[in-house]
């Protein structure tokens, strides 16, 4: 039984089961429009590490740039939104969203803060604690086998 193995094994399957809590919650938010978001959750592992990669817009914009004008109108698309004047464009709808978006930035309690609800302090701990068992039981496990092992030699 190897340690670095089984911490590894813990680390996959707790990252598997946290991108998939975030789906939940995503796909129950009602914010779901294009699939983007679902296709932009990566996990990476290496020894010892694990990252977790995504949008971060779903926390909110502050006020200074201007968003991407395509990306607001495909949205605004994707959601049936039209402009209320009919001889207004959507790309200029989605000018005026973009430009308010950039003076004001987006409203806070608007705002699905979705890592936060998924990614606790207690969820960490719970894997921590996880880790710290299997260490400790692998530890004693081998401590255990050497100790055998040096009596079968005396």
């Amino acid at each position: 039984m190897n340690i670095e193995d089984e911490n590894q094994r813990i680390v996959i399957e707790e990252m598997e089961s946290i991108k998939a809590d975030i789906l939940t919650v995503y796909n129950a938010s009602g914010k779901r429009t294009s699939g983007e978001f679902e296709q932009g959750l990566e996990l990476k592992y290496e020894p010892n590490k694990a990252s977790l990669l995504g949008y971060e817009y779903l926390a909110g914009r502050r006020g200074g740039k201007m968003p991407p004008i395509e990306a607001i109108e495909k949205w605004l698309t994707q959601k049936g939104i039209k402009p209320i004047e009919s001889a207004m464009k959507i790309s200029t709808l989605a000018y005026l969203i973009a430009r308010k978006i950039a003076k004001d930035g987006t409203r806070k309690e608007s705002q699905l803060m979705i890592y936060k609800q998924v990614i606790t302090p207690e969820r960490i701990q719970n894997i921590m604690t996880k880790i710290s068992q299997i260490n400790v039981q692998l530890f004693v496990w081998e401590l255990n086998q050497m100790l055998s092992s040096l009596e079968e030699n005396q």
